[in-house]
């Protein structure tokens, strides 16, 4: 199983020891930064992550940070943690993506509610990334009428349509249909149409 990983940023040394402890007794891999130009040196693994940041931090603020992660990293989910935010910075965090925004003091359930619902987000997002690159990949071993094959069975046209829309005889589409389905590792027309989804 992939380790799920949280990055707490925060300014507060005391409090950004606390966050880690009880986020390592919740078995998660846990990396701490005391500011978010800290965290944006980091290489980003992939595997399912979150951001938990202190909003309110000086010389980058949670909305800055999350602007800049954005710009940097692939979609990283955001918790964002104050103490004293305005009403605006929720709005605009909430805009920009983020999961939740969490007034001190919240509860432990709270927190771990919101990490959970953000790697599962996150997880979602990378197999979602992980099939579009499995089928890019497929489709670069076909050839142009290959590809031309390949839309058209997805789109449920049948032997005939595909003669009628190519203007090729019957045994070169069969024979263009055999190539597709092997290229794509399918025994069945389900098959290839659910290995041709990124959704």
């Amino acid at each position: 199983m992939t380790a799920q990983l949280v990055y707490v940023i925060d300014d507060d040394d005391g409090y950004r020891w606390a966050l880690e402890s009880m986020l390592q007794a919740h078995g998660f891999v846990v990396r701490t930064f005391t500011s978010g130009w800290q965290f944006l040196d980091v290489v980003l693994p992939d595997g399912p992550a979150v951001v938990v940041t202190e909003m309110n931090m000086p010389e980058m603020s949670g909305v800055e940070l999350q602007r800049a992660a954005a710009e940097k990293f692939r979609s990283i989910p955001f918790v964002f943690i104050s103490g004293t935010s305005s009403v605006q910075d929720s709005v605009v965090a909430m805009k920009n993506g983020a999961i939740d925004f969490l007034i001190k003091p919240f509860s432990e359930t709270e927190l771990m509610a919101a990490i959970k619902r953000a790697l599962a987000k996150d997880a979602e997002f990378l197999a979602h990334r992980h099939r579009s690159s499995a089928l890019a990949a497929q489709l670069e071993h076909l050839s142009p009428r290959e590809r031309q094959v390949q839309r058209l069975l997805v789109h449920g046209r049948n032997n005939a349509e595909i003669v009628a829309a190519l203007g090729i005889s019957v045994n070169t589409a069969k024979q263009y249909k055999a190539e597709v389905m092997r290229k794509f590792g399918a025994t069945t027309l389900a098959d290839l149409i659910r290995l041709s989804q990124t959704d």
